[in-house]
């Protein structure tokens, strides 16, 4: 009965809603821009669970991200809410924070925590918490949302509407609406056309086709100041089968403004990473180094790439190289890795250079950069080490443009490959612009990156890049169509290489599934075949009708599987064809 209630307990999760009311202004010229950071602690220690979007100039906030926590009613799972003014280029305010636990906000009246944020003894404004029970649910639910007739709100004759949607549920008391999407902006439009948005059932209504959606309509404002359009009402259970369904948007004084118009609307069991590996998805790994002058000579003990003979003591770039490396090796056919390093002037074998260079290969062979497994990849990186000359200064975008290459070559011969580009790197980057135009440009392209921040910089503009809301936008305001990157600084885990590769590689799956699903790439399940000989076991009577890898045979031979290699069966068939003749 104790292993029953436990697992029982162990499927509870609460999903929390986030809200600010009257926030400290800590800008001089405008409002804040506010984000909440979510952390709980563990062992007396606090780790960050995420954190929020930015609203920008909103003493108010409301946050379309949620957090979906884990709750044991026996544990008091301390929390701390962090709410941040932020600057732009990774910088920001302390506004005020608080600690609570998650067993206060369920057992709030309704659910709703309502406490005063902090800063030192002063009130810097409030922060409410709405709790609701999570129903376990896979389904996903897709539609594409028009607008249409909408009125134009600009007084400016060259300006005209820049429309977006905020999209509510009504919560379970049905006492208020829970901000749940909010799509991007159309610029000068009264007829949008908004992203196809893709949404869980759980997120979108908690599973109860009944429940009561709302839509609202504004004109941005960059200001902050949106102007509300129109809104209007429906239920899931009403469009479901529906191939279009059209709304009449509404203003506050219930005069009509437009129309909402509802196409393909669908539910349905998304694909899961595990269905796209057993299909025949392989990921290929790409590896970048930051060989940038602020490492340290590595010659001296004190710099990040100090290698250690005598103690044999891995470094924190090999520490990264082998975690995360091994792990992702496991999905790749052949095991080979291409390799750069950037920030440097190479002097390797057959690669040299008098300039520095910011994309160049490790193993010195442009038109071959690739090395072959884990070893292959420690070794190459020991010797450029000792064969390039540090520099400087750090920049990501020539590597991103190579790696974007092979991942739209890779797209374009419709090859089932996923890349991942594993950036090593001690410090701020210096083509942060640039760098974000790459990544925003490549969320269309089979590609994730991931990031690992050694030694002890200051690591905020990674931030940036790392945007798990997917609202990244570019230098011309193009908005990125998923989260591609992951960064985690090395120092939090460097004494954990198994916690290191969790905390890496733990968003890899769901950004392969996004990404299918992006371009509409559905699991391709090879169908069984009629002949039964293409299941048998592979022995050397019918070896010629497989096609096994080395390793493979190994296996093979060490479960007794296989029990004659290749040379000595072709031994054993000549021998029995001369004593047959």
């Amino acid at each position: 009965m104790n292993d029953q209630q436990n697992i029982s307990q162990i499927q509870q999760k609460l999903e929390l809603f986030i809200s600010c009311r009257g926030l400290a202004n800590m800008d001089l010229f405008s409002k804040s821009d506010p984000f909440v950071v979510l952390q709980i602690q563990q062992n007396k220690n606090w780790f960050d669970i995420g954190k929020t979007e930015i609203v920008y100039d909103n003493l108010n906030p409301n946050f379309t991200k949620t957090f979906i926590i884990d709750y044991f009613f026996e544990c008091q799972q301390p929390l701390k809410f962090i709410v941040n003014d932020d600057d732009g280029n990774g910088k920001f305010d302390f506004i005020g924070s608080v600690e609570t636990t998650l067993g206060s906000i369920a057992g709030s009246r309704d659910q709703v925590l309502i406490v005063d944020l902090k800063k030192g003894t002063k009130k810097t404004g409030s922060l409410i918490v709405k709790a609701e029970q999570v129903r376990s649910l896979n389904q996903k639910l897709r539609m594409q949302i028009y607008g249409s007739q909408l009125p134009n709100t600009r007084f400016l004759p060259w300006q005209s509407t820049c429309p977006f949607f905020r999209l509510y549920r009504e919560s379970q008391d049905s006492n208020q609406n829970l901000l749940i999407y909010e799509s991007e902006q159309i610029k000068n439009c009264q007829n949008p056309q908004w992203r196809r948005l893709d949404i869980t059932l759980q997120k979108l209504c908690n599973g109860n086709l009944e429940k009561l959606l709302k839509v609202e309509v504004l004109d941005y404002k960059f200001q902050g100041n949106h102007q509300q359009i129109g809104h209007t009402q429906f239920r899931v259970n009403e469009v479901i089968d529906m191939k279009q369904y059209q709304k009449q948007l509404l203003d506050r004084n219930n005069n009509e403004v437009g129309l909402i118009t509802f196409n393909d609307f669908k539910i349905f069991d998304p694909p899961t990473f595990m269905d796209y590996i057993q299909s025949g998805t392989q990921i290929n790994l790409i590896a970048a180094i930051d060989f940038t002058g602020s490492n340290g000579s590595p010659n001296t003990s004190n710099s990040l790439h100090y290698i250690d003979t005598q103690s044999g003591k891995l470094n924190q770039y090999q520490q990264a190289l082998l975690a995360v490396g091994d792990i992702l090796l496991n999905y790749s056919y052949d095991k080979k890795v291409p390799m750069y390093g950037f920030g440097c002037k190479p002097n390797l074998k057959n690669f040299k250079s008098t300039e520095t260079l910011h994309c160049f290969p490790l193993n010195g062979n442009p038109q071959d950069p690739e090395v072959e497994g884990i070893d292959g990849i420690m070794q190459t990186y020991s010797y450029a080490l000792k064969n390039v000359q540090f520099n400087g200064p750090t920049y990501f975008n020539p590597i991103l443009q190579e790696v974007m290459k092979i991942a739209a070559l890779s797209k374009d011969m419709a090859k089932d490959t996923y890349y991942v580009l594993f950036i090593l790197t001690d410090g701020v980057i210096h083509d942060m612009n640039q760098t974000i135009d790459s990544i925003v440009a490549s969320s269309h392209l089979p590609l994730s990156i991931i990031i690992v921040g050694v030694g002890d910089a200051n690591f905020n503009d990674m931030n940036i890049l790392d945007d798990d809301e997917g609202n990244l936008k570019d230098s011309k305001g193009n908005q990125s169509y998923r989260d591609l990157v992951q960064f985690v600084p090395f120092n939090q885990f460097k004494d954990n290489p198994e916690l290191l590769a969790k905390n890496v590689l733990q968003e890899l799956p769901d950004q392969i599934v996004e990404y299918m699903q992006l371009v509409d790439r559905q699991p391709k399940f090879q169908q069984k075949q009629k002949n039964s000989q293409d299941f048998q076991t592979p022995t050397p009577d019918n070896f010629n009708k497989f096609q096994i890898s080395d390793e493979q045979r190994q296996q093979l031979d060490q479960s007794g599987r296989f029990s004659i290699s290749n040379n000595e069966y072709y031994k054993q068939q000549n021998q029995e064809k001369q004593q047959a003749k």
